[in-house]
């Protein structure tokens, strides 16, 4: 599936979950938009019955499309499909503003990403996860150094709990800089396929 054709792709569908995305959100969410309905077209394509996502980095707005809506994103999609979002953030203020914008499926987490995804098991029952999403630690674009390596921590503290056919998200990358250039490289290494 190729992220240049996934509009045409998801408009031939006739998912009712996709036209309501593409109906609602889609024209909002400015750069991200073919990344999510990827995404979404992508774990619909499996027909699972209940889907496990994880989110580093929950909602911190709601009035900026552009930025912080993907627990929004998420949380819909496991009330139309079921499953299980869980998302973790160090900010209160954060956590506070997304409990008020999700249902009780998204489950929310104020602590750290790292030591939350380390122990994971204690979070969370035996369901496999199907999306790992990471969008903590802002971005210093002039040195994304800090951003990159807490990434690449996340990756390390939940590895135990992937299993094969787990997607692994990364928010804020360009040309190969960005909260994910650690992640990829080492996804590179172990041989992990590229889907977009």
């Amino acid at each position: 599936m190729d992220i240049k054709n996934i509009h045409e792709i998801a408009k031939n569908m006739n998912n009712h979950f996709i036209n309501s995305y593409l109906e609602q959100m889609y024209n909002y969410l400015g750069h991200r938009k073919d990344s999510f309905l990827y995404i979404f077209v992508y774990l619909i394509n499996q027909q699972k019955t209940f889907y496990n996502i994880i989110e580093t980095g929950c909602t911190r707005k709601t009035t900026d499309f552009d930025d912080g809506m993907s627990s929004i994103l998420f949380d819909r999609f496991i009330n139309f499909y079921d499953g299980k979002l869980s998302t973790v953030d160090i900010s209160e203020k954060n956590c506070n503003l997304c409990r008020q914008n999700v249902s009780e499926k998204t489950y929310i987490y104020n602590m750290d990403s790292v030591q939350f995804l380390y122990n994971y098991s204690k979070y969370n029952n035996s369901n496999p996860i199907d999306l790992l999403y990471l969008d903590s630690y802002d971005i210093d674009w002039n040195n994304p150094h800090k951003s990159s390596l807490h990434h690449l921590k996340e990756l390390c503290a939940i590895i135990p709990h992937l299993s094969k056919g787990s997607i692994i998200m990364i928010d804020d990358n360009a040309n190969n800089i960005g909260k994910g250039q650690y992640v990829v490289d080492f996804l590179e290494n172990i041989g992990a396929t590229l889907l977009f």
